[in-house]
């Protein structure tokens, strides 16, 4: 049967309007399409430096950065280091101190972390504060928060307990290996009377050390007198009439002209330097003083004439004593038999880094020997270093003063005398002027 054009075409727009629903509902029916993030993917591409000691600054390359700096969080071997500067691609950071080696890690907006290259930490010499905040002050406390007034003198007994004198407060403090400050004796005034703690009294203390079996002796060097604390803080004088002289003999009419350091050997005798009498004097265990040693022996290779104010001692395992011979700008030795020989420095004036009698000091102080034969001698406002050769460096300070923690080579100090080292090696210095104790460790 044949069908008319007329129904073909109705037929026909039926189809088509059904199709076009189905699809209508078919895409009314299925899901959006799937958004596409656009933001950068975080990853560190490269450092500019795969090793370095502690505060270099390393730009970390990468992508999906913050150029907001508190957004950003980057890690050393898992360690939070500084960022001083961001960009989307770029962080600018400081090596966080003791980062050891491990892989550098960037965190945003407090996301997931994300792991880059490898970085070496490399140890180095660091300086920081151990105890004092820096006012002067007679407060004991934990670390920073006692206050020191100049101290000047320090040692170390056999637990790591270190003993500080102040001549600004004319007083001994005790300096737990904690950093503990706490007061042993002396009252804050001057004076030379003996007694228990604060009962008893110094002028201007300046050098001490600890004997094995826990006893300090001070240079009272205002008072020109010997003294010593016992284990139990009592104090008592042991050479020294008060008055200033030059008189051998028993302790309690021997005299001394600005005693400023002593050192013991190992048979408990002391030596002291007489620094305004320009010598050096023994005490035995039985209290006598002598002259030890005044004058270039025949044949020594040192100066011909006396020391020019003898300011430090340090003593080796063989009984050599090392002196700071102030103002001829030099380290003399002297042997157990009392000859002298120059042991470092030119005579002159100078901050000349060399070796032995090539080398120059500027204002020598004070010094001290590691237990691997080092020196560290405090020098204006610098730390100086002489090794087992006899090369004398730079150690740690620049040329002026100041307060400065951190790398040793830019760290500053403000008339360090006073310094002594650990059984690890960490040196520690008495900084007089910023009523500091700092450290120095190798970290």
């Amino acid at each position: 049967m044949n069908t008319t054009p007329t129904k073909h075409i109705v037929i026909c727009f039926f189809f088509l309007y059904a199709l076009s629903s189905f699809y209508a509902c078919s895409k009314k029916d299925s899901p959006p399409p799937p958004r596409v993030d656009t933001t950068p993917k975080i990853a560190i591409t490269s450092l500019s430096a795969d090793s370095g000691v502690y505060n270099t600054s390393i730009n970390i390359t990468g992508t999906g950065f913050s150029n907001v700096v508190t957004n950003d969080k980057v890690f050393f071997n898992g360690k939070t280091a500084t960022i001083t500067a961001a960009t989307t691609t770029q962080l600018t950071v400081s090596v966080p101190l003791a980062a050891g080696t491990g892989k550098v890690s960037v965190k945003v907006n407090d996301g997931t972390e994300v792991n880059g290259p490898v970085f070496n930490y490399k140890q180095s010499w660091i300086v920081s504060t151990f105890a004092g905040s820096g006012v002067a002050g007679f407060t004991d406390g934990d670390g920073t928060g006692a206050t020191l007034n100049q101290p000047v003198g320090i040692t170390i007994d056999g637990n790591g307990d270190f003993y500080i004198t102040e001549q600004g407060n004319h007083a001994v403090r005790k300096i737990t290996a904690a950093g503990k400050v706490t007061t042993i004796a002396g009252n804050g005034n001057s004076g030379k009377a003996n007694g228990k703690g604060a009962a008893a009294s110094f002028d201007h203390p300046a050098g001490i050390r600890a004997d094995k079996a826990g006893n300090l002796y001070i240079a009272d060097y205002g008072n020109n007198m010997i003294r010593k604390i016992d284990a139990s803080q009592q104090v008592t004088t042991i050479a020294g009439t008060g008055i200033q002289g030059f008189g051998n003999g028993p302790g309690s009419s021997a005299t001394f002209r600005g005693p400023i350091d002593l050192v013991l050997n190992k048979a408990g005798e002391i030596f002291v330097a007489d620094f305004a009498n320009e010598i050096l004097r023994k005490i035995t265990t039985g209290g006598v003083v002598s002259t030890f040693s005044k004058i270039v022996v025949p044949g020594a290779t040192g100066l011909p004439n006396a020391f020019h104010f003898p300011s430090g001692l340090a003593i080796d395992a063989n009984d050599n004593i090392f002196v700071v011979d102030q103002l001829n700008f030099m380290i003399q030795k002297i042997t157990p038999s009392g000859n002298i020989s120059t042991f470092a420095g030119s005579g002159t004036r100078a901050v000349i880094n060399a070796q032995g009698t090539k080398a120059g000091f500027y204002t020598p102080y004070q010094l001290t020997i590691d237990k691997n034969g080092n020196f560290y001698v405090t020098d204006m406002y610098q730390i100086r270093k002489i090794d087992k050769d006899v090369n004398v460096t730079l150690f740690a300070g620049v040329t002026d003063h100041g307060s400065v923690n951190g790398a040793a080579a830019v760290s500053s100090f403000y008339t360090p005398i006073g310094i002594v080292t650990d059984q690890d090696g960490n040196v520690y210095v008495a900084d007089t002027s910023n009523n500091l104790i700092r450290k120095i460790a190798f970290q």
